[in-house]
């Protein structure tokens, strides 16, 4: 082992003192690093085998088809924008080189209808229902008003 000065290492190199040699390896070491090793990744594979069955049991459990559709957002702070009426479904464009916005129509009686669109609520299973949608104006190129639903509430 060096330690010192750089004369230390000038008087080694005289002398004719090896400063690398062979790492005395044994049979033994082999095979406590060869364990080590295998140990090591079946320790990993059991633990990520366990982790990802437990993770499908659990989300599995979480969804319930059973009951009342629910609005995929209850937070009332975040949609500010509201609107009554029957949602429809928006009719397909005659051209198909032409621009449309929103997948569905909110038909208001005596009032402008809104353009609705959605990546938190499916907007299809309110078809033909009167509801109040709550969700945030958007920047519209073509329709007259364009909301981003975030949340549904059937009416009737």
């Amino acid at each position: 082992m060096y330690i010192g000065g750089r004369g230390d290492l000038i008087t080694s190199l005289q002398a004719g003192r090896d400063l690398l040699h062979k790492l005395n390896s044994s049979p033994k070491f082999g095979k406590i690093v060869a364990g080590v090793i295998i140990a090591s990744l079946l320790a990993g594979l059991s633990t990520g085998y366990f982790l990802s069955s437990s993770e499908k049991s659990s989300s599995e459990s979480k969804t319930d088809s059973s009951g009342p559709v629910k609005a995929a957002q209850q937070d009332t702070r975040t949609f500010r924008d509201f609107a009554q009426g029957k949602i429809a479904k928006k009719p397909e464009p005659t051209k198909a080189e032409e621009y449309t916005e929103g997948t569905h129509i909110l038909v208001r009686d005596g009032a402008v209808p809104v353009t609705l669109t959605s990546s938190v609520v499916d907007l299809s299973l309110y078809e033909g229902k009167k509801v109040k949608v709550f969700g945030e104006t958007q920047k519209a190129i073509k329709e007259g008003w364009l909301m981003d639903v975030g949340r549904v509430e059937e009416i009737e």
